[in-house]
C-alpha cells in the first residue's frame, strides 16, 4: 500500500484547523440623528421650542457622528420677503442649529426643501451660506453642492438630491445612477439617498400632486435606487414619520417639529426626531431606528404607526428597520 510521506499527512491532518481565519469582530455602529422640517412660519426668524430642546438631546445625550435633515431648514418660498429677510433666516439658522453642532464637532449634512431653495433668490442665498459654511463631510462628488453631492462616512454611503420640488429629471437620475456604480458606494454596508419630497403621500395634507414627486419621475429614480442598491430613499417634506416599503424599495418619511397626520388616520400627528444606528453586519448592513416625540420625548414604537400607508403614489408598508 502506498503511504504519504509523514510531512505531508501531517499536513493534510492539521490544514482545516491552521486554516480557519478569525472573523474580524463587527464594529460599533455609526450613531445618526434625522432632523427634518423644523422651519417656523414665513420670514421666521425663531425656531419652535421643541427644536432646542431636540438640539440640547442631540449634543448631551446621543452624540451621533452626524445629523442627517430631509430639508426646510428655513421658511422661504415667498416671494415678498427681501434678501436681507433671507440672510437673516440663514443667520439664526446658524446661530440656533448649525454653529452649536458644529462647536460639538457635528455635521449637519441636509437636502434643501421647498422653503429652502424653490424661488431663484432662495437659491442664491442658500448657496452663498452652504458655500460660506460647508459641513465636513468626507465628499465623493460636491460639484452641484449644495444641491446635489455625495459623502462617505464609515460603512455608510450619502447621496443628495436636488428634491424641493416635484421633479427629479433625467440628469439628476443619471448623476445618482452613476454615484452608486462608484467603488465608494458599492464598498458601503448602507446606502441612503437623501430628498425633500417623498416618492408616495404619507400625511393627508400633503396628499396631492405637486407634494410628491410626479409620478414618472418617481417610478425612474426608483428603479434607479433598485438597481443601485439603495438601503432606503429619505424624505421630509411631509412631516409624519413612517419607515416603509414601496414596492422593492425602503423608504423613510423624516418627521418635523410640528407634525401631520398620516393618510386615513386622523389625529395622528406629531413632532418626531430619529436616531438611527448604521450596523454593517456580514451580509450587508442595516439601519435600526428609534424614533422619539419631540415634544414629551418618549420613544415612538413602530407598532403604534399605521400598517400601512395608501397616499398617492402608494401604498408603502411599515417596516422596523432598513436593511
Amino acid at each position: 500500500m502506498h503511504r504519504l510521506p509523514p510531512l505531508l499527512l501531517s499536513a493534510l491532518l492539521w490544514s482545516p484547523v491552521q486554516a480557519a481565519t478569525p472573523r474580524p469582530a463587527p464594529t460599533a455602529p455609526l450613531r445618526l440623528v434625522l432632523l427634518s422640517d423644523f422651519n417656523g412660519s414665513y420670514g421666521s426668524t425663531r425656531y419652535p421650542p421643541a427644536l432646542g430642546r431636540v438640539l440640547g438631546r442631540v449634543l448631551n445625550e446621543w452624540k451621533p457622528a452626524l445629523v442627517l435633515s430631509a430639508g426646510d431648514l428655513i421658511a422661504g418660498q415667498k416671494a415678498s420677503l427681501s434678501d436681507a429677510n433671507v440672510r437673516a433666516m440663514w443667520a439664526a439658522f446658524e446661530r440656533d442649529v448649525r454653529a452649536p453642532l458644529a462647536g460639538a464637532g457635528i455635521p449637519f449634512a441636509f437636502t434643501l426643501g421647498n422653503h429652502d431653495a424653490s424661488l431663484a433668490r432662495d437659491r442664491r442665498e442658500a448657496a452663498a451660506y452652504w458655500g460660506a459654511h460647508p459641513p465636513a463631510l468626507n465628499y465623493a462628488e460636491r460639484s452641484a453642492f449644495p444641491f446635489r453631492y455625495s459623502f462617505t462616512q464609515g460603512a455608510l454611503f450619502v447621496a443628495v438630491l436636488d428634491a424641493s420640488g416635484p421633479g427629479v429629471d433625467a440628469a439628476q437620475r443619471g448623476w445618482l445612477a452613476a454615484q452608486l456604480a462608484t467603488p465608494a458606494a458599492r464598498a458601503a454596508a448602507v446606502r441612503l439617498v437623501l430628498g425633500h419630497l417623498p416618492l408616495a403621500g404619507l400625511s393627508r395634507e400633503k396628499n396631492r400632486p405637486g407634494e410628491v414627486i410626479r409620478p414618472a419621475d418617481a417610478l425612474a429614480l426608483r428603479g434607479v435606487m433598485e438597481r443601485g442598491g439603495v438601503t432606503a430613499y429619505v424624505s421630509g417634506h411631509h412631516a409624519a414619520y413612517y419607515p416603509g416599503r414601496l414596492g422593492g424599495l425602503n423608504v423613510l418619511g423624516s418627521g418635523g417639529i410640528g407634525g401631520r397626520d398620516y393618510v386615513g388616520a386622523p389625529g395622528t400627528a406629531r413632532s418626531v426626531v430619529t436616531v438611527l444606528d448604521v450596523a454593517a453586519l456580514e451580509k450587508g448592513g442595516e439601519v435600526r431606528l428609534t424614533a422619539y416625540d419631540a415634544d414629551t420625548g418618549a420613544a415612538i414604537p413602530v407598532s403604534s404607526l399605521p400598517a400601512r400607508v395608501d397616499g398617492l403614489g402608494g401604498p408603502v408598508v411599515r417596516v422596523e428597520t432598513l436593511r
